[in-house]
């Protein structure tokens, strides 16, 4: 109740901070940065409550950051999401860190056959049924009825690899919330980071497929696929370079260890950024490396191939909460519900028909791999997630294909939107029913001396 009470309060005080002050007398960046304020409170304490009636907090966060955004409340407004962008992205590397750090790779090895066979039965059949879908529908979907059929496919194609795509931020948020430890868990966060790497070369491919079969001249675009290959070894080397220097700084000085992490991520974001502007504007080159990939690689490192792996991870798991906070109470705010409005008949027919093979897809490759019947039922569950590169992809496809770019691009933010509510909450229960999580650690724990 008192956190029902607070949480009333919060919002009273919200309403008197916008609407009290006269327009004129308002200084905006001060007016912006205390509803940001008011944003982070309001999201702990949904979170915090949500908690409390077996919710993931990361969902209270997020629907904290629908109600208050511009697409319901208007109390943070869209300006002021576009404003708070950097803070978003520098928390997105944050948690990335974070994921990298949490594969270990004894834990991998021990799990490899079903990481493995999890990824190749999922990614064909997602990727085949969510297009054969589409295009048997194509009649009920606005953007691909009366396309041509090379169009068509192209569509249908683009709309499976997006199916393919997870949400690491998502899943390390639930897992540092469960305190989730065990094979099941392993093999989870194994599977989302090696979806959301693979989702991005099979995204190439298919745009130059696309490209190929819309274009009036119908060449491959090799030089595209040459950039992604090219962005994706770069993001792995600078990943290995930071992953250096963070295990190098914690041996030798490891002062203000979280301090020193933020600066890192923060630099990581700004830098990558910049370096894309510079040459695009002095070069006209475009060459992204990603800064969520660099972090992840960079955790990863520094948890396997250095004597600083606990020490980070002991340092993240301390320092989360309020990033976890900031990242998924903005993610909420800058889900466009206005894309949802327009395309919710199509975005529950993707969101059902992904999310029935994604669980078909798990339970074969779980199957396959031998796994508990536990493991089985649930690993589907823990895979319903997306954000972060999703939405990145989103806007690359909405500028390639102007004719109907536009279109597909809102679908999936739409399709995303979804996920990302309910997603959480099915990882949740599966680490709960297959005893991986807090309490069923805990239980085994007092058991254990009477044994």
């Amino acid at each position: 109740m008192s956190r029902l009470v607070g949480l009333l309060l919060i919002c009273a005080l919200i309403v008197l901070a916008r609407f009290a002050v006269p327009v004129g007398l308002a200084y905006p960046p001060a007016q912006a940065t205390m509803i940001f304020g008011f944003l982070l409170l309001t999201a702990h304490l949904a979170g915090d409550l949500l908690s409390h009636l077996g919710l993931p907090r990361i969902t209270g966060y997020i629907l904290a950051g629908i109600l208050l955004g511009p697409h319901a409340l208007d109390w943070v407004d869209a300006r002021t999401v576009t404003e708070l962008k950097l803070i978003d992205d520098l928390a997105l590397t944050f948690i990335a860190l974070a994921a990298g750090g949490e594969l270990r790779l004894s834990e991998l090895r021990r799990r490899r056959r079903c990481i493995s066979l999890t990824v190749q039965v999922q990614s064909a059949l997602v990727l085949l049924g969510v297009a054969a879908t589409s295009l048997a529908a194509r009649s009920w979907i606005p953007f691909l009825d009366g396309l041509p059929l090379s169009d068509a496919v192209a569509v249908a194609g683009l709309l499976g690899v997006f199916a393919l795509a997870r949400s690491p931020s998502s899943a390390i948020a639930i897992i540092s919330e469960a305190k989730a430890r065990g094979p099941f868990t392993d093999m989870v966060l194994g599977v989302t980071v090696v979806m959301d790497v693979l989702v991005i070369v099979v995204f190439a491919v298919a745009v130059s497929v696309a490209r190929t079969l819309v274009g009036p001249d119908g060449s491959f675009d090799v030089a595209f696929l040459t950039t992604v290959a090219l962005e994706l070894a770069g993001s792995l080397a600078a990943g290995v370079v930071v992953g250096w220097l963070i295990s190098l700084y914690i041996r030798r000085v490891g002062a203000e260890l979280a301090v020193f992490l933020l600066a890192t991520c923060f630099l990581v974001t700004f830098s990558s950024h910049q370096f894309a502007q510079f040459l695009n504007r002095f070069y006209d080159a475009h060459f992204d490396l990603e800064p969520m990939l660099i972090c992840m690689v960079a955790g990863f490192w520094v948890q396997n191939f250095s004597t600083a792996g606990e020490r980070l991870m002991d340092k993240i798991d301390r320092s989360s909460l309020p990033i976890y906070v900031v990242f998924f109470s903005l993610t909420g705010a800058a889900l466009d519900l206005g894309a949802l409005r327009d395309t919710w008949l199509v975005a529950l027919l993707l969101v059902a028909i992904r999310a029935l093979l994604i669980w078909i897809g798990a339970y074969a490759g779980a199957r396959l791999a031998g796994d508990p019947p536990a493991f089985r039922r649930m690993s589907g569950l823990s895979f319903v997630t997306q954000a972060g590169v999703s939405l990145g992809l989103a806007g690359i496809v909405q500028r390639s294909f102007p004719e109907w770019g536009a279109a597909l691009a809102t679908t999936i933010v739409a399709v995303i939107s979804l996920n990302q509510v309910i997603g959480p909450a099915g990882f949740k229960i599966a680490l709960s029913v297959v005893g991986e999580d807090r309490q069923a650690t805990a239980a085994r724990g007092n058991a254990s001396p009477e044994a």
